[in-house]
């Protein structure tokens, strides 16, 4: 598949992307933190070493290529100078002893290496004039397998300018040697060749002589600055931030237990708050429903003493005569007078004692004193069985049903419209109410209280539409019988 599909691409920057914010994770963050720390010191040791090597390599190069100059220069411009000018001063390695003498380069050498020793007290720099072929006289130590082998190396590459060995790490008392040829010059073949205690007289220009060898050691660990007490401070810093980062990494998960704690109340409230508001919503649609019933209906809490009435819509103060001001927070007996039944109000006693529904007609007083016949419901809602936390009444007017007999028929005929404007009520109150109990079933069931209201109001839709059946009834008997 080619690079220009354009899905592939898509592919391959989606990748790019998710490497890309992994790298810039906070956990993986501090985790290269971390290890940037623990590996802070192996760097510096590293580096340390480094620049211990580098800075011993720089010495010993440089004290060779200072000696070779000195050696060169003496040479060329003083023992060429005097062979040439047959002068009268005499070149040996015994110059001391001979008036007039001067040293040979090898001798040169040999004595500017105790002087570059002698110049550094803690032994860290030494510089030897070492040869294979030692004069006669001379005591000679024997050569160790390095300064063997550069002078091998060099007699077998005339090119080569340097051999090095390092023996240690660069910390501590680890040494750097560096060995650079002694390259005959023809001064040097001339005094050799004819010296009588030289060990080779066939010397040629070129030839190797031996070596000059620099020792460069490592510094004392108290000497650089205390870098033990740096390693062990590092060394703590670094198990300081590791507990640091396992603490750090603690409680970045407790904060995360927490975030999800509080993601999930916030949940939860915003649900509360969701099913709040539809409460609410479908409380305001029953309160219109309520309020617009035909049936006066009145609510009494039984939680509190004397079961007071805490609700009564506009059907009820119609009804009774009393407004809601007269007639919430007060029981309901208020409307019972002289002719009311005392059988009836023991049943209703019973049943409000008991947690039970009730049904039944009896004679209530309205406000201005004027009797009427109800025809009561008591419906038991919320709380538990048998102590329901409140009482939901409704009432209706069956006065004319009691009285028909007495009524003219014209009166009787008066009442036709009513009728049929109150069935057409009742009617568009049954449709809202079952408009309204499909709504709440849609949106996830009804409440206990809500269930018990709807029954409670369907029992009273019943009782209306029973009374107004009675009422066409007489209507239309006394019709015919006229």
């Amino acid at each position: 598949m080619s690079w220009r599909d354009p899905r592939r691409f898509q592919s391959t920057i989606l990748w790019l992307q998710r490497r890309l914010a992994m790298l810039v994770r906070p956990e993986t963050v501090l985790w290269l933190l971390l290890a940037a720390l623990l590996l802070l010191p192996v760097v510096m040791v590293n580096s340390i070493s480094d620049a211990t090597v580098a800075q011993m390599k720089m010495q010993a190069e440089e004290i060779a290529s200072l000696a070779t100059d000195i050696r060169a220069y003496y040479a060329d411009n003083v023992i060429a100078r005097l062979q040439a000018a047959d002068g009268k001063a005499v070149y040996s390695e015994n110059y001391r002893d001979i008036h007039g003498g001067i040293p040979i380069p090898a001798t040169l050498s040999i004595e500017l290496g105790a002087l570059f020793d002698n110049a550094h007290r803690d032994g860290r720099i030494s510089y030897e004039f070492i040869s294979d072929y030692p004069f006669a006289k001379r005591v000679a130590r024997q050569l160790d397998p390095f300064e063997s082998r550069a002078i091998n190396a060099f007699r077998a590459d005339p090119e080569r300018t340097t051999y090095t060995q390092l023996q240690g790490n660069g910390l501590g008392r680890s040494s750097y040697r560096l060995a650079t040829p002694v390259i005959m010059r023809q001064a040097c073949v001339t005094c050799h060749n004819t010296h009588p205690d030289s060990p080779k007289r066939d010397w040629k220009v070129g030839d190797i002589r031996g070596i000059q060898e620099v020792t460069v050691r490592g510094l004392q660990v108290n000497s650089f600055g205390k870098i033990g007490t740096l390693l062990g401070y590092i060394s703590l810093l670094g198990l300081l931030s590791v507990a640091a980062a396992w603490v750090f990494q603690r409680q970045s998960r407790n904060l995360g237990k927490i975030n999800e704690k509080l993601s999930t109340v916030h949940a939860r409230e915003s649900e509360l708050a969701a099913r709040m508001s539809d409460q609410l919503q479908e409380l305001s649609l029953f309160g219109t429903a309520v309020d617009n019933s035909v049936v006066g209906i009145a609510i009494a809490d039984m939680r509190k003493p004397d079961r007071p009435l805490i609700y009564v819509n506009e059907a009820f103060t119609r009804i009774t005569g009393y407004s809601r001001d007269l007639a919430i927070g007060y029981n309901c007996r208020f409307l019972q007078g002289p002719d009311t039944d005392p059988a009836e109000v023991r049943r209703i006693r019973d049943a409000l004692n008991q947690g039970q529904p009730y049904s039944g007609e009896l004679i209530n007083y309205r406000n201005d004193g004027s009797r009427f016949w109800n025809r009561l419901t008591l419906s038991p809602v919320g709380g538990s069985s048998g102590k329901p936390d409140f009482f939901v009444a409704n009432q209706v007017d069956i006065t004319h049903l009691k009285l028909e007999r007495g009524v003219p028929l014209q009166e009787l005929s008066s009442l036709e419209n009513d009728v049929a404007a109150a069935r057409a009520a009742l009617h568009d109150a049954r449709r809202f109410a079952e408009a309204l109990q499909r709504q709440l079933e849609q949106s996830g069931g009804c409440a206990v209280e809500q269930e018990a209201f709807l029954r409670s109001e369907e029992q009273a839709h019943q009782n209306v539409e029973a009374s107004l059946a009675e009422i066409s009834g007489v209507i239309e008997r006394y019709s015919k019988s006229t």
